[in-house]
């Protein structure tokens, strides 16, 4: 399972037009909350009369409570939560019980350390990952400064693996091959490739230097 805090942004709308749309290679398929921070977020994925505005005006609003002067640049935390090809597929509820772990293990919304948290959504629109888009001010006005929650998401996600039978990866584990994403396995399947072309690339150069030293 591999875990990845991406920048901080601005936009909550259009992070989740991302998320909700086609995506670049037209990879993303039924688009769809599996948690939320009060678990009754409108889901545009799945409900007739959500909308993206509405979701993205709701997370929003703990930063529209503040002054202008006082609002964070950045205020839009997103993480997307990946697992390894061979895993197995989990379900939305194992999904969303990931992410309220993540979201826990962050410091983004903590229900161990009392009173309301960030507001934020994990939308599912792939087998293997999620995303979670938060927003980075709290009910009561504070902003969480969520030092080292990258260690703490990769610390998180070692547990689960464990929990959940998946691949385990070794803590700080940097030297594995990265592997494809969900649109490198959509556009090779739309080429009838059975790999993509990372993987072909990986393969041609194992066999140049195995060849060197052969």
């Amino acid at each position: 399972m591999i875990p990845r805090i991406h920048k901080r942004g601005q936009r909550t709308l259009g992070l989740l037009h991302y998320l909700y749309g086609p995506g670049k290679f037209e990879e993303h398929t039924d688009p769809h909350l599996v948690a939320s921070w009060d678990h009754n977020a409108p889901d545009p994925g799945r409900e007739e009369n959500a909308t993206l505005k509405q979701l993205q005006r709701l997370l929003d609003q703990p930063i529209e409570n503040l002054e202008a002067s006082e609002r964070p640049r950045k205020h839009v935390w997103h993480l997307s939560v990946r697992n390894a090809a061979e895993d197995r597929v989990l379900t939305d509820e194992e999904w969303g019980d990931i992410a309220r772990g993540m979201v826990a293990a962050a410091g983004v919304d903590d229900p161990e350390q009392g009173g309301a948290g960030c507001r934020w959504v994990a939308v599912r629109h792939a087998e293997d990952h999620i995303h979670i888009v938060a927003t980075l001010v709290r009910e009561d006005g504070y902003i969480p400064r969520l030092h080292n929650d990258a260690v703490r998401v990769q610390n998180r996600a070692r547990t689960l693996e464990a929990e959940l039978g998946l691949r385990r990866l070794n803590q700080g584990d940097g030297t594995a091959a990265r592997r494809p994403t969900s649109a490198e396995r959509h556009k090779a399947r739309r080429r009838g490739r059975e790999r993509t072309a990372r993987e072909e690339l990986r393969e041609a150069v194992r066999g140049a230097v195995a060849g060197a030293w052969g």
